[in-house]
């Protein structure tokens, strides 16, 4: 279960970009996920509110963007993103470009886990 370390070190990572900016509190985190990531979102959240506990981001709203995997031939350059229909196998077996039919491709979206927006209060300073 990789989604429980993913979690801690998102929670690490949101607590350290929130404290650089004198947040008392962060409110809201916005991931962005690749399906290719192999992360189960249910389990990360659940990661995530334990992860969580005790620190600024306790009660945070996650909210979770999915990244639609994309591909790139190296036979004739096409980019084009993969449907993903079915498992995630189904998914890996149809990494084929959809103009020349090759399976020489890159993968160039779909592995993310992204911190795409922290939303956070932050306590104003009396002068």
């Amino acid at each position: 279960m990789h989604e429980f370390s993913t979690a801690v070190n998102i929670i690490e990572a949101v607590k350290r970009a929130a404290k650089s900016y004198g947040a008392t509190r962060v409110v809201g985190i916005t991931l962005q996920i690749g399906k290719l990531s192999m992360l189960n979102h249910d389990q990360l959240l659940f990661g995530l509110e334990i992860a969580s506990k005790g620190t600024i981001a306790e009660n945070a709203k996650i909210n979770i963007e999915p990244l639609p995997t994309k591909i790139r031939c190296r036979q004739c350059s096409t980019e084009s993103n993969v449907t993903q229909k079915g498992s995630l196998y189904d998914i890996l077996s149809s990494l084929n470009c959809p103009k020349c039919e090759s399976n020489d491709v890159d993968v160039s979206q779909g592995r993310e886990c992204v911190v795409k927006d922290i939303q956070a209060e932050i306590e104003e300073k009396e002068k």
